[in-house]
């Protein structure tokens, strides 16, 4: 019998995982507040539950992915929540980008009802998730890990273990600071040539022959050129993972001087109502200030 999931938020990333999880045989009961986004999965053999607790009762699995720490908390811990219903036994993947603590305290009160946890936040954005080809960080204990493995293998091509509960999380803020970087920088150099009269695809060319060649801008570059900021991973998003980055340096004492100033670049750009565009759309915070864009002939 295939084992069954209760996977609980439908976005940007959370609708093409649940499908891939489908395609692959799992059973799944699906939940999210929008009920509308479960309709195509619903189509194609997915269950419908009425709440976090609903999904969560008969799953061997039960998968979250959602928006934020306070978001977390609510279904796991609210009325009707997972924690009301999650089987003895039952493995419980989390994988929203949310505060290490709040993710350790979620894993204690997960082991008080005979279950497990792992944080297993992703990186690869929106296509990295309907292709089956994510990046997990995962905490938590390392025979949970084993266990999970064949699930996560439908959704992930790359699965790094990195420690006790919170240790995925704290890999992906930190991996998370060091891309919202590189990317708010390669924007700065990228208006800094245009002001000056270079044709991007001609700064382009130079970055590609030198050692500030990156897959990342790589990948942005054609999007920025064309501005098109259609959502791979939400600006608003970016700028609360490196909120979360800075409360980690915080707590721990370390000091992170550049991510802070590239996070108030974003929350600029998010309080111009930029936050549902890709973050990659921080590059018109900045054209708009120099009074300049970075496009192509075709852009």
């Amino acid at each position: 019998m295939a084992p069954s999931v209760g996977f609980i938020g439908l976005g940007i990333m959370g609708q093409p995982m649940a499908m891939n999880l489908l395609k692959a045989g799992y059973s799944v009961t699906v939940y999210n507040r929008s009920l509308h986004k479960a309709d195509s999965l619903i189509s194609a053999g997915a269950k419908a539950a009425r709440s976090p607790g609903e999904a969560a009762q008969q799953a061997d699995f039960v998968y979250t992915i959602v928006s934020d720490s306070a978001a977390m908390e609510e279904i796991t811990l609210g009325k009707d929540g997972i924690l009301e219903a999650i089987r003895s036994e039952a493995i419980f993947i989390d994988s929203s980008t949310i505060s290490p603590v709040v993710s350790r305290k979620l894993a204690c009160q997960t082991a008080g009802k005979g279950a497990s946890f792992l944080d297993a936040p992703v990186t690869g954005s929106k296509h990295g998730a309907e292709k089956g080809e994510l990046t997990f960080m995962v905490g938590g204990d390392r025979e949970t890990f084993g266990r999970a493995l064949p699930l996560l293998e439908v959704l992930g091509k790359k699965h790094v273990y990195c420690g006790a509960h919170g240790a995925g999380l704290s890999a992906k803020l930190a991996q998370n600071a060091i891309q919202s970087t590189m990317l708010e920088i390669f924007c700065e150099g990228f208006v800094l040539a245009a002001k000056a009269g270079v044709k991007p695809e001609t700064m382009m060319e130079i970055v590609q022959s030198s050692m500030a060649r990156a897959a990342l801008t790589d990948f942005k570059a054609p999007f920025i050129f064309k501005g098109d900021f259609t959502p791979y991973f939400p600006l608003k998003w970016m700028h609360k993972d490196l909120e979360l980055a800075m409360e980690a340096g915080y707590s721990q004492g370390v000091p992170m001087p550049a991510a802070s100033a590239v996070k108030e670049v974003y929350a600029a750009a998010k309080a111009q109502g930029k936050g549902e565009l890709d973050y990659a759309a921080v590059v018109t915070f900045l054209e708009e200030l120099a009074g300049v864009k970075v496009r192509t002939s075709g852009g």
